[in-house]
């Protein structure tokens, strides 16, 4: 994989790591519940970036 496309993908997973446990936060629920939250979208933007990188050399 290009490097490009590693730095594209490691920026969006750290950006929906921080969007959803932010968005956790300001509901008002626990900071545990919030990262694990926020690991969770970041471990599903990875899985779909590497999985729509992997069909489109």
């Amino acid at each position: 994989m290009p490097a490009e496309r590693v730095v594209l993908v490691a920026l969006a997973v750290v950006a929906a790591i921080t969007i959803a446990a932010a968005l956790m936060l300001a509901d008002g629920s626990t900071w545990p519940a919030a990262l694990l939250t926020g690991l969770a979208a970041g471990g599903a933007t990875m899985w779909g970036l590497l999985g729509w990188f992997g069909r489109h050399p």
